[in-house]
């Protein structure tokens, strides 16, 4: 008799959730979702919607909602996608860094709606297992705690090719593009069941810079006339830097190590920030290609889509580019969602993060949400109607990171207008805090005039994760990995880790660097 009320009382939630979103069991949404890369979500809104030409975000957002306060989980690659895959903190699934993140056997938020009925596929870009990215990447995170400061990246740099009729710069994401449209055209319309579509893009991630060797990174920002061309150029802006001396520790690690110490002229910093602006801009058109083919088949208004990135990129604010930074160019992502039961033209601005988009898009398919999930679904924010949640949203974002260019742990909690950054155990870094709503860009640090609210945060902080020992962990995870690493090579240790992306600094004192590593790994934890 329990066991049938409790169906009973199964069925009717159900019932009245696809109510309330305009849609029966048996007619259930089909699902898109478009995941750039290093994508600034203040690019969606305005004023920062103003700078370049983003037509088919601007019409998602007319069209749908717009989270104005969207953030990573982890503002990188890996440990970002492995929030968003597992609806899990990263202190949970322990995703470190590029190279650690989910295994391969972990239930995703596809595997659940392909056991639903759902017809799913992927492509492009997934980046969320572990075991991939290179070498240097995954050294350099295992060494951050050891006291030498080495560039590791290549220093930012404009490229510009074709002409102005070249429109398709980056071929790879281009060709996944052209893949979606088709699979769409041919296969998403003739389906007897709804069906999900994952598209992860690179853009507007910064190109390799292959002058720098086969270990490079990503430091090139190339594009064509053509998208340059969508970019206003008197509203690109040149942001405002503190002083190297004024700078908090780990920003200063993060710059140095990002090569971004050195000098940069005011049209170098513009000319990086309008070609990335203008990456974006290639990125908006294939977005604009996969609602057309929904358009163009008639599931336009079947489907729920959802437009996303698993981190921001600093683009020369703070003296840095890249992501690895809590900062808002950094941290801040875009997400859209538009489709059936979604109000039009709605803003939402509550703080939300990207482990919130497991639990809405089963909320989306009405599948029951798992126990163990880091996020809140979204759809009673999204819905025109209202629609009572069981566990309704906190209103603060949590947002950690362990990974490389950043020399500890750092946790950064978000909620109305403050934002709170604390690093390692809490005590032997100061932190930072921000008041988004008179420091928009993050210049003022006035933890030390408000040190109430700097203690109420870190409370509610500490009863979301316990930093300390996480970020101990981490530390003790760091030598445990380089050891085994080291041991792997035997005689061709010296050799390999002079080699790394940080080589030009490395050989100007090899023997002293490895001295260093010696003593850190002989330390006391």
């Amino acid at each position: 008799m329990l066991l049938f009320l409790v169906l009973v009382l199964l069925i009717l939630h159900m019932n009245a959730h696809y109510m309330s979103l305009n849609w029966t069991s048996r007619d259930r949404p089909n699902l898109v979702m478009l995941m750039s890369d290093a994508f600034d979500g203040r690019l969606t809104f305005s004023p920062g919607n103003k700078v370049v030409q983003l037509p088919y975000i601007n019409y998602m957002r007319e069209m749908g909602a717009v989270f104005l306060n969207l953030y990573t989980n982890s503002p990188i690659c890996c440990p970002s996608r492995a929030a968003m895959w597992s609806g899990q903190f990263i202190h949970l699934t322990q995703a470190w860094n590029n190279y650690k993140c989910l295994d391969p056997n972990a239930t995703t938020w596809m595997d659940r709606l392909g056991k639903s009925g759902y017809h799913t596929r992927s492509m492009g870009k997934l980046d969320y297992t572990s075991g991939h990215h290179s070498v240097s990447n995954r050294v350099e995170a295992w060494t951050r705690d050891v006291p030498f400061l080495l560039r590791q990246e290549g220093r930012p740099v404009t490229d510009l090719v074709g002409d102005a009729s070249t429109k398709r710069v980056m071929t790879k994401d281009w060709n996944v593009t052209d893949a979606a449209v088709q699979w769409i055209r041919h296969t998403a319309v003739s389906l007897a069941q709804p069906f999900a579509l994952y598209v992860g893009l690179n853009l507007p991630h910064p190109y390799r810079t292959d002058s720098l060797g086969p270990t490079a990174g990503g430091s090139t920002f190339r594009t064509s006339p053509y998208w340059l061309n969508k970019v206003s150029y008197d509203q690109v802006s040149v942001p405002k830097w503190l002083r190297v001396e004024d700078m908090h520790p780990v920003d200063y690690y993060s710059t140095f190590t990002k090569n971004c110490s050195g000098h940069f002229t005011k049209e170098e910093i513009r000319n990086i920030r309008a070609f990335y602006y203008a990456m974006c801009a290639e990125t908006d058109s294939m977005l604009g290609e996969v609602i057309a083919a929904l358009r163009d088949t008639g599931l336009l208004n079947r489907t729920v889509v959802l437009f996303t990135s698993d981190h921001g990129d600093l683009a020369m604010e703070h003296r840095q580019f890249y992501k690895m930074s809590m900062f808002e160019g950094s941290s801040h992502v875009p997400l859209l969602i538009m489709g059936p039961g979604v109000k039009s033209g709605f803003e939402i601005s509550l703080p939300a993060s990207l482990v919130d988009i497991y639990p809405t898009v089963l909320d989306l398919a009405g599948v029951p949400q798992p126990g163990g999930l880091s996020g809140h679904s979204l759809i009673p924010l999204i819905s025109g109607v209202s629609v009572q949640s069981a566990e309704p949203h906190p209103g603060w974002v949590l947002s950690e990171y362990h990974g490389c260019n950043a020399n500890a742990s750092t946790y950064m909690l978000r909620i109305a207008e403050w934002k709170y950054i604390t690093y390692a155990d809490g005590l032997t870094i100061p932190p930072q805090l921000f008041n988004l709503s008179k420091d928009e860009s993050e210049l003022r640090n006035v933890a030390s005039h408000f040190p109430d609210v700097c203690q109420n945060l870190d409370k509610l902080l500490r009863t979301i994760v316990d930093y300390p020992s996480v970020s101990q962990a981490v530390h003790s995870y760091n030598k445990q990995q380089f050891l085994e690493w080291k041991q792997s090579l035997g005689d061709s240790y010296s050799q390999v880790i002079a080699s790394l992306r940080w080589h030009i600094d490395w050989q100007k004192d090899a023997k002293s660097y490895e001295r260093d590593i010696e003593e850190w790994l002989l330390g006391l934890d």
